[in-house]
């Protein structure tokens, strides 16, 4: 499966994240812009866990990318615990999300 690994900033802290995807959108202007959305809900529902307010502006910065379709792209447990944020597509609508090695339990309909 196709995979985007990026680092994101939140003010002045910078995280890394891994988004892996069944097919990604070419109706955008970057491959920044394709992942912001996800991200954002994402960290926004951690943050509602940890009563945090939530964030409206990410600083997004794609450090690789692959389409390789053919090549599998599974993680373990520990590569998935190893980014601030990891996401990868179960379908259209879900996605099976990751803080720091927490799942985050919603859908984004």
């Amino acid at each position: 499966m196709p995979f985007i690994t990026f680092i994101y900033k939140i003010d002045r802290c910078t995280f890394y994240g891994k988004y892996v995807f069944q097919q990604i959108s070419d109706d955008h202007e970057g491959l920044d812009d394709e992942i912001r959305g996800i991200l954002l809900k994402g960290v926004n529902a951690f943050r509602k866990m940890k009563n945090l307010d939530p964030i409206k502006k990410i600083m997004i910065g794609i450090m690789s990318y692959s389409f390789d379709h053919f090549a599998p792209c599974f993680s373990s447990e520990k590569e998935i615990q190893a980014f601030d944020f990891y996401c990868e597509d179960v379908n259209y609508y879900e996605h099976n999300m990751y803080i720091n090695g927490i799942k985050l339990m919603f859908n984004l309909e």
